[in-house]
């Protein structure tokens, strides 16, 4: 099985989604809640908290909204291989989903994966639980291919999707592609029925895969029901018989609804919230999460100086703001430490990015403002520290005379926004995993590049990154790629990552922090007596 290694912190949990990410468990601390003796019971329901209603549809093909992903991927679809999940998950292994086995040849460019033979799709017209087959994938990727700007980018390369028989697919590439792998494993790759893709049933409104649980009901902006497949393919599961998936944003809500019982599984950046919780009938897990993400826009004057960015940025302290206001941290670049090798230190990052009131004032001086100037940022508002880490900057800013006004938009506003260019600065969560995926964000076609990223150099480093297949000889041109990010470009930046607390109801057995979205582990999950 293929292998990216982490560092000291270790996965994604799929717990935490929001619309801007997640987080993951310790490395060598048993997170979640394992199961005691006398094994799994079935039955039951779940309440698993949904931070935030889905504002774009269930079509994979067309959404960008990881609230989706995080809602269907794992649990109604499924994908041909998938992120290893467990109590002693610490790399991001890929391991088999509906692909039971692959082959890559020797150069890169051919992908043949062998499929299980005893899958079915879910038993609702017009698919009618019918067997699922190669048929499938081609159609799922072709479709990619041709319908959507989303995500059809994480398979450039491959020139030739062919099935040879019902349960062998064969993936041709015009050069090594190193993410590939990777990306077929993410929550976005969904397989998909050949009935939805040609129209026979509404894919925004309806889904229908071959995963453990069905979609049942929705009541917008209340709920979301899952309940079990009863053909699944792997023998005994999944254990509930119903997932609930309520939707609740707000902090005091989800607590209260904890200690009543009404909510099972919920999430939270507070961790006095965590901490009023922990050991009361409760798990906590303590797991590193999105970065917090500052955007530039070097159209909006004085910001075209890149001596002005690069002020903004010294004159602010990172490693205050994280200490004081998250608690629990990471300083960094732009690849997060929990899921790359390839991530600066602390130190190499304050060497590039020194925390220099000081050299502020020297910069804007040397670009005409010595008094400095008026702006503003646009804050996606997630939670309250969100709000507390801007008023944070502001007051950093406003040291140097820089006069920063704040605006808090929700995080549908603030994507739309960023995507639209319409913004001086812009604080966000950016909830990107993968590394090569840090850098589709600043390609000239993506709709993720916000402040307009176009640099020569940047992408014949991700070129090199691309057809590199050492591991080692690829984190060193992604820490190249973060060098010239904070030194040169200085118009994105991912200062800190913040942890997150997911909080369990002791009741909840073998619900394990996951790497990347994903949904299969609640497969597992089963609800004890006591």
């Amino acid at each position: 099985m293929r292998h990216t290694r982490l560092g000291a912190a270790a996965l994604t949990a799929a717990l935490l989604l929001s619309a801007c990410g997640g987080g993951g468990g310790d490395e060598g601390e048993d997170s979640g809640n394992a199961a005691p003796a006398g094994g799994p019971r079935p039955g039951g329901s779940l309440v698993l908290q949904l931070p935030t209603e889905i504002d774009e549809g269930l079509n994979p093909m067309t959404t960008s909204d990881p609230s989706t992903m995080g809602l269907i991927s794992g649990t109604v679809y499924e994908k041909l291989v998938e992120y290893k999940t467990g109590p002693d998950v610490t790399s991001l292994e890929i391991v088999p989903d509906l692909a039971e086995s692959w082959k890559i040849s020797k150069d890169g460019r051919t992908y043949t994966f062998k499929l299980r033979e005893d899958v079915r799709w879910h038993n609702l017209p017009p698919v009618n639980g019918r067997p699922f087959t190669s048929d499938d994938v081609v159609a799922t990727f072709e479709a990619l291919q041709k319908t959507t700007e989303v995500h059809k980018w994480m398979i450039e390369p491959v020139e030739s999707i062919e099935a040879p028989d019902d349960h062998t697919v064969v993936f041709k590439l015009t050069h090594a592609y190193s993410p590939l792998l990777d990306y077929l494993a993410y929550h976005f790759n969904m397989i998909l029925p050949r009935e939805g893709l040609e129209g026979e049933f509404d894919m925004q409104k309806q889904a229908i895969g071959t995963g453990p649980f069905m979609l049942d009901k929705h009541t917008p902006n209340v709920e979301w029901v899952f309940k079990k497949n009863p053909d699944y393919y792997i023998e005994g599961k999944p254990y509930l018989d119903e997932i609930r998936r309520p939707i609740m944003s707000d902090i005091a809500a989800v607590t209260a609804a904890l200690r009543s019982g009404r909510l099972d599984v919920g999430t939270t950046s507070d961790v006095n919230v965590a901490k009023s919780l922990d050991g009361k009938g409760f798990t906590v897990n303590e797991t590193p999460g999105a970065p917090v993400s500052v955007f530039i826009n070097p159209e909006r004057e004085p910001f075209d100086d890149p001596k002005v960015r690069q002020a903004f940025m010294e004159a602010i302290d990172w490693d205050g703001m994280g200490q004081n206001i998250r608690g629990r941290y990471n300083l960094t670049s732009l690849v997060r430490p929990d899921i790359s090798t390839a991530a600066l230190s602390k130190e190499e990052v304050l060497k590039l990015r020194p925390y220099s009131p000081q050299n502020a004032k020297k910069l804007l001086a040397q670009a005409g403002l010595p008094n400095g100037f008026s702006t503003k940022l646009m804050v996606q508002r997630v939670d309250d520290e969100d709000v507390r880490e801007a008023q944070w900057m502001q007051d950093d800013l406003a040291k140097v005379g820089i006069k920063m006004e704040l605006e808090m938009v929700d995080p549908s506003t603030g994507i739309d926004r960023r995507r639209n260019h319409d913004f001086a600065v812009a604080k966000a969560l950016r909830g990107v995993h993968l590394p090569d995926q840090v850098w589709r964000d600043f390609e000239p076609d993506s709709l993720e590049n916000y402040t307009q990223i176009d640099d020569k150099e940047l992408y014949e480093l991700l070129d090199r990154s691309r057809t590199e297949l050492d591991d080692g000889k690829r984190d060193e041109i992604y820490k190249q790629m973060q060098i010239r990010m904070e030194t040169v470009i200085r118009q994105v930046y991912y200062p800190i990552q913040k942890f997150d607390y997911s909080i369990y109801n002791e009741r909840v057995r073998d619900l394990y922090d996951s790497p990347i979205y994903q949904g299969k582990r609640l497969a597992d999950v089963w609800l004890s007596d006591s």
